[in-house]
């Protein structure tokens, strides 16, 4: 690792051995942090980037991760899709605060003709499963998926309390976006998204990338809960911690090329580290002539919509439109600043923190060794995303 002294900006060097990169001096700490994790153990194949004002400034690489590896970063999908949804209703193709029958009339059933994409979106819909019980297939081919959910009646009342929306999210934004638009929801992200900031970003891989994705593997549990203790939690099928993630279990396929393959928005977009961090810089300001969206769309997209116990998880979550806030498990930049983005589960975090024009993102292959963090924070994204932050404050002060 090279800590280029006095450089403002960053000279990127190909993946070769260790933690590999060359970044300013200001980032000295996240490059220490970057290189303790792998020296420890704790990760591998993982990737940061940081762009700031629209310019990326660090790009840092574990041994054996090239430059064009692609991965799974399953939640963080969810941003995605909020960031494309915000792009759309700026524009005017798409209103979020409208009732989602108008497009999508099936939709109706089960007292949800008033429920606007807003509150799928801020995860208040009540709409975190389904009672069907669904098969890997049904997921797969997407139509049994969205009936599925179109049929199904909210568990409480819609706008009145929150719950994270895990796989239901994605059906019900892909297929509102789909009715919305006339185009799927993979499509969109290329079209809209990818192709104008030049991203290595798919929902539903291209054929041609099938050679570049690294699969998500499990590191050696640590000391802590047993994999017996994390089975314990997901055996009551009547929750809503069940019905939200259970429902069907994708965890045993994510690695599969008709996963991958297929549309599931929620949670197997296929990107890497740098697209991110490029992605959610284009929200704040210009990359490369491009920019997303407009100031009033940055202040509506991150407004709080509500924070309280999620009655998924029992802890404390804050959600905006779409995006994570930050709260006491999922802290992204820090409780003290005003940042927005999205964590994937053991594997992927981005935010945006418009304040001080930072873009983060972080991504890894080896999932979180420690079972008891199921849920909560990895300590591997909130250590280097506090290095990033420090950094950039330092900087600017």
């Amino acid at each position: 690792m090279n800590i280029e002294a006095g450089s403002a900006d960053p000279v990127i060097a190909p993946a070769a051995v260790g933690a590999t990169g060359v970044v300013p001096w200001q980032f000295a700490t996240l490059a220490h942090v970057f290189e303790d994790l792998h020296r420890t153990g704790i990760d591998s194949g993982a990737e940061v980037c940081v762009y700031i004002d629209g310019v990326e400034r660090v790009r840092l690489l574990s041994e054996g991760r090239g430059s064009e590896q692609l991965q799974n970063v399953r939640s963080v999908s969810k941003a995605i899709l909020s960031v494309l949804v915000h792009s759309l209703h700026e524009r005017g193709v798409i209103d979020i605060d409208a009732p989602m029958s108008e497009v999508w009339p099936e939709f109706a059933e089960g007292g949800k003709q008033h429920v606007p994409l807003r509150l799928l979106l801020s995860h208040q819909a009540g709409l975190v499963g389904v009672d069907r019980q669904l098969s890997l297939q049904d997921v797969l081919k997407w139509d049994p998926a969205v009936e599925a959910l179109a049929r199904q009646r909210p568990y409480w009342e819609p706008g009145t309390d929150h719950g994270y929306h895990d796989l239901t999210f994605g059906w019900g934004v892909g297929e509102y976006l789909r009715r919305a638009t006339g185009r799927p929801v993979g499509e969109l992200v290329r079209r809209e998204l990818a192709r104008p900031l030049g991203l290595d970003l798919w929902i539903g891989i291209d054929p041609t990338v099938v050679e570049r994705i690294t699969p998500l593997r499990q590191a050696a549990p640590q000391a802590g809960r047993t994999a017996a203790d994390v089975v314990s939690l997901l055996e009551d099928k009547t929750s809503l911690f069940y019905r939200s993630q259970m429902n069907p279990n994708v965890s045993g396929v994510e690695n599969t090329y008709p996963y991958l393959r297929a549309e599931i928005p929620g949670c197997n977009a296929v990107t890497n580290a740098r697209s991110l961090a490029r992605l959610f810089a284009a929200t704040m300001t210009a990359v490369d002539g491009v920019r997303l969206w407009d100031s009033s769309t940055l202040r509506e997209a991150r407004r709080l919509q509500m924070r309280r116990p999620d009655r998924v998880f029992g802890r404390e979550r804050a959600y905006a439109t779409g995006f994570m806030l930050p709260d006491p498990n999922l802290p992204q930049a820090g409780m003290e600043f005003d940042s927005f983005g999205h964590y994937g589960q053991d594997c992927s975090l981005v935010f945006a923190l418009p304040g001080h024009g930072l873009a983060f993102s972080y991504t890894s292959t080896q999932l979180n060794s420690r079972l008891d963090q199921y849920a909560r924070f990895d300590h591997r994204a909130t250590r280097l995303a506090a290095a990033a932050v420090e950094a950039v404050v330092s900087e600017q002060a």
